[in-house]
């Protein structure tokens, strides 16, 4: 025979029972938080690590990079000073050259290859000009120079077989003089030529580190906030387990 329990007994033994139910809340938050504050240390723990190592990489990519752009400056401002020495060079061959050849042009009447001279010193003239005013790489600038060169020197040949004159020596002089300065800005033109590809490599070195150092710095800073950020949440957190231990010890 099955016993049927009425509604008023078990009424009557509900109200019978104690249930601590304040106790139980109580515990279970405070485990609650123990779990969170546990969460958010492993994801410190966690980050801190990576962020050792993410901070030494990015100090190493920035002294790497430093140090290229460093050595490459170094070279352009010795590019940079080679360049306004040969265009020195330039400038003062080129006024003795107007020089030399209004001394040859003197007698040029009496000169056979009149017509030669005058065209060889108008060429001459026009590359000087370009030379001096044209922005060009290093291998025009180069033809242009090597074009001086032998139409100077088609110059000095046909100099040569006039009648000599009270001029001959000032001439020679300065002819001597041009080809010295062209010769040292030939030294100019060699050096930049050599070292321009280490301007380009130490260059090409400090972009690289720059486009690394961008990379490992993006996770760097990630890394910090998220470091900060778990931080303050364990201080709340922990804040709260002394609020709830306060309260407890008031309660007793």
């Amino acid at each position: 025979m099955i016993d049927i329990v009425t509604d008023s007994e078990i009424t009557a033994t509900s109200s019978d029972v104690e249930i601590p139910s304040e106790g139980i809340v109580v515990r279970d938050e405070i485990e609650l938080i123990d779990s969170v504050i546990a969460k958010h240390r492993r994801f410190l723990d966690e980050y801190q690590s990576e962020f050792l190592a993410s901070d030494s990489q990015v100090s190493t990519l920035r002294e790497l990079s430093d140090e290229e752009k460093r050595a490459r400056d170094k070279i352009n401002e010795h590019v940079a000073g080679l360049k306004e020495r040969r265009q020195l060079l330039y400038h003062q061959a080129k006024q003795c050259r107007i020089e030399m050849f209004d001394l040859i042009n003197i007698n040029r009447d009496m000169q056979k290859d009149e017509q030669e001279m005058a065209r060889l010193q108008k060429e001459v003239e026009m590359l000087d000009w370009k030379l001096q005013t044209t922005v060009m790489g290093i291998r025009k600038e180069r033809e242009i120079v090597e074009k001086i060169k032998k139409l100077s020197l088609r110059i000095e040949e046909i100099n040569d077989g006039r009648p000599t004159g009270g001029t001959d020596q000032e001439i020679k002089r300065l002819s001597a003089r041009i080809k010295e300065m062209m010769e040292e800005a030939d030294e100019c033109h060699k050096e930049l030529v050599s070292i321009a590809d280490q301007s380009q490599e130490h260059h090409g070195s400090f972009i690289e580190y720059a486009e690394q150092l961008k990379g490992a710095r993006g996770r760097h800073i990630w890394l910090q906030n998220r470091i900060k950020s778990h931080k303050t949440a364990v201080d709340y957190w922990e804040g709260k387990q002394r609020e709830m231990a306060a309260g407890g010890d008031n309660s007793d």
